[in-house]
């Protein structure tokens, strides 16, 4: 299926690893030119080296930034228009605060984690909206975890929880501000999917409980009405879908991909 993303530009941030390096390729596959972000730079050339195989070297542009800074996600954003021309797509990408009992964050870490979660998305968001609003088309996809994998404990989600539904609320109503412009905004709430984030967990999990590595993994696979984890490609192929034309109706929606399982969020 040609999603008709050949020659528009996509802003992928954290996308050196896992789901993220697997969304840029799928853009790539598409024929869309790439800029990849991740404070990790040798993973973030090794995506480079990717996504160049997939199309060529002048399709990619890998800017190594912290992404919860506000001024590395401008500079994401002014290379890559300086480099392509215009900004199609932006993806998001949220990761997990730090664990610990709801009552007994410090205001230090509450704020840590909102800079490097909510914030991060809301100012990428605003960096490129203005692009897109000239052009009047454009696509922002937030990449959520999903806080009932069965994966880590409550006490583990905590922050996860207050910066997607946070995200989620922003989100909608960014969504009926930019609807005018053909401008869409969509979240896809991830849940298990096989990465190397994932396999450290599961081992983190096992080295603290004493249970088997592969004892939790089949644990993590029962609650999951597939039988099995999602795999990264399978985010990717969802995300370019999103950004496409053939989703030009679709906004201000939160798209759960989990395998059939229990979400937080639910629409």
């Amino acid at each position: 299926m040609d999603l008709g993303l050949k020659d528009r530009v996509a802003i992928v941030g954290g996308s050196s690893r896992g789901m993220g390096r697997a969304i840029a390729l799928a853009f790539a596959q598409e024929g869309a030119n790439v800029a990849v972000s991740a404070r990790t730079e040798a993973d973030l050339r090794r995506t480079e080296i990717e996504l160049a195989r997939v199309g060529t070297q002048q399709h990619v542009l890998a800017i190594p930034a912290d992404l919860s800074v506000a001024r590395d996600i401008r500079r994401v954003v002014r290379d890559t228009f300086n480099r392509f021309g215009q900004i199609s797509i932006l993806v998001t990408h949220m990761g997990y605060g730090p664990p610990g009992r709801p009552s007994e964050f410090n205001d230090e870490t509450i704020m840590g984690a909102i800079e490097e979660n909510f914030l991060s998305s809301v100012r990428f968001a605003r960096e490129v909206i203005p692009y897109m609003k000239q052009q009047r088309w454009g696509r922002i996809v937030n990449l959520l975890p999903s806080l009932s994998s069965g994966v880590s404990g409550s006490k583990d989600t905590t922050l996860s929880t207050t910066n997607q539904l946070a995200l989620v609320g922003y989100s909608k109503m960014l969504a009926s501000e930019l609807a005018p412009f053909n401008i869409t905004v969509n979240n896809l709430v991830a849940g298990p999917v096989e990465t190397e984030f994932l396999t450290s967990t599961f081992e983190s999990q096992a080295e603290e409980s004493g249970k088997p590595l592969e004892d939790l993994v089949s644990e993590a696979k029962s609650g999951i009405p597939m039988g099995r984890l999602g795999k990264p490609e399978e985010v990717g192929d969802l995300v370019t879908f999103l950004a496409s034309d053939r989703a030009s109706f679709l906004t201000g929606s939160s798209v759960v991909l989990d395998g059939g399982m229990r979400q937080i969020i639910n629409q």
